[in-house]
């Protein structure tokens, strides 16, 4: 069966979903943080936070920590474990999440602080944040691509699906998927696609029950019921 790639350009599929699809910053934790311009440590945060809980309770727990304990390299470094999850209880799995945060600011702290983060190339960033336990590649990723700009695709649940019912690849496997949403779309437009592909996939391309009769893509996709 012919994926979407043979029918289709990513140029022309981002233009599509950008069309029907508005992003607004404030559904995104880690475009929350962003927003904040209180630099590259707090995106991080903000990424940690956001592991398998929704946007609405991570964007809480990390305006919550802002409020009470901070989220900058310093203030973290200065917390306890304990104050952490004192602050963070709503994103779940809070304990968990409050050791990756400290030992994430004490890793960064050790390789400059923001200066690594901000003027490292972004691939040994990728490499030393890996080695932390409890940081994965799609928590890098996304943080690489929203602060760096860096030429990476994060996928998340959303964007493995919708890649493998695009037939743009053919396991569930994150590397596999992530250079091939990254080809397809380009490095340029790599950061706000993997937006809109959450997008499509929270509203339309369900993991259950997908809407494909609302779906603006679903003439070129070979997993429509529409075709």
């Amino acid at each position: 069966m012919a994926g979407i790639a043979d029918v289709i350009s990513g140029g022309e599929v981002f233009r599509v979903l950008s069309e029907a699809f508005r992003v607004d910053v404030g559904e995104y934790v880690v475009l929350v943080a962003h927003s904040l311009g209180e630099g590259a440590f707090p995106v991080l945060v903000s990424v940690i936070l956001s592991q398998n809980t929704n946007d609405r309770n991570s964007i809480k727990a990390f305006l919550t920590l802002r409020e009470r304990v901070g989220v900058r390299l310093e203030d973290i470094l200065r917390a306890s474990v304990d104050d952490i999850a004192s602050s963070i209880r709503v994103a779940g799995l809070w304990r968990q999440k409050a050791e990756t945060i400290k030992r994430v600011a004490e890793h960064v702290a050790r390789l400059g602080g923001e200066d690594f983060l901000l003027r490292e190339d972004p691939f040994r960033v990728r490499e030393e944040l890996l080695k932390v336990k409890g940081v994965g590649f799609k928590t890098v990723d996304v943080f690489l691509s929203v602060v760096r700009r860096a030429p990476v695709f994060a996928v998340d649940t959303h964007a493995m699906r919708v890649a493998l019912r695009w037939g743009l690849a053919r396991r569930r496997d994150y590397m596999e998927v992530s250079r091939a949403l990254l080809g397809y779309f380009g490095a340029e437009r790599a950061e706000e696609a993997h937006r809109l592909l959450i997008a499509l996939g929270r509203r339309v391309c369900k993991a259950r029950s997908p809407r494909c009769w609302e779906c603006p893509l679903a003439s070129y996709c070979p997993s429509s019921s529409k075709r």
